[in-house]
């Protein structure tokens, strides 16, 4: 009855995460894609993208601390939260702000989540954003390899209810794109319990990039599962 459970619960989960794509097919100013491989049945990674208005796209990706059940009920709040603070047509670092002080309000478990969040204007390319203790994105610049995004110093949500949090800009040109992880591909390990890291991730985003996003995200789903050789997925990879 348990595995029955839970099965039901991964398919809660995985539903109210968007998979279709092109998820905009009549929208040809950019391109988006994303996948989810949790460790176990249900696990505390997410990611979401929403437009708040015709031009301005809003796009997150999260990670809850812990595992299971209780980082999986943790997730769907989250979710939940910052779709409805953003579609307020707020900025990042007010989203992340206000997510932050309901989680932290009423939060027994003493659980946190780490949470990147962009807005993108379709019609300039400019990306406003704001980091809530998270890895931090790699920017694929045509002319160069892969650049971690400036940090905007925020905590992760959850932890302090009168946290700060501030926004960064970029603007992204054309054939450029920004790529979301959470730390279940760095930290991925192979059977010598070595570690994915950073560097290794960087070093083969410059090699991908300028391709299809589509491709770039798969050809670094190969490189984890190629590295770890086998070894178990310890944790949720996004």
């Amino acid at each position: 009855r348990i595995e029955s459970e839970l099965k039901i619960a991964h398919d809660i989960q995985m539903g109210i995460l968007p998979k279709t794509f092109p998820p905009f097919p009549d929208r040809p100013e950019f391109d988006i894609y994303a996948t989810l491989e949790p460790a176990k049945e249900v696990g505390g990674d997410l990611y979401d993208f929403f437009f708040m208005d015709h031009d301005h796209l809003c796009f997150t990706i999260g990670d809850v601390s812990g595992k299971g059940m209780p980082a999986a009920l943790f997730m769907a709040v989250t979710k939940t939260l910052l779709k409805a603070k953003a579609t307020q047509g707020l900025t990042p670092d007010t989203v992340l702000a206000r997510v932050n002080e309901d989680l932290s309000i009423d939060n027994p478990s003493s659980m946190f989540v780490t949470v990147f969040m962009g807005i993108l204007d379709v019609r300039t390319g400019e990306v406003q954003y704001c980091n809530g203790g998270h890895n931090p994105p790699y920017l694929l610049r045509l002319g160069g390899g892969a650049e971690p995004l400036e940090s905007t110093k925020g905590i992760a949500l959850g932890v302090l209810d009168s946290a700060t949090y501030h926004s960064n800009k970029i603007t992204l040109g054309k054939g450029e794109s920004l790529f979301l992880y959470t730390d279940g591909v760095t930290e991925a390990m192979n059977t010598k319990e070595d570690l994915f890291t950073d560097k290794r991730l960087a070093a083969e985003l410059a090699l991908l990039k300028g391709k299809a996003i589509r491709d770039i995200v798969s050809g670094i789903q190969e490189k984890v599962r190629s590295f770890a050789h086998g070894a178990p997925q310890a944790d949720d990879i996004t």
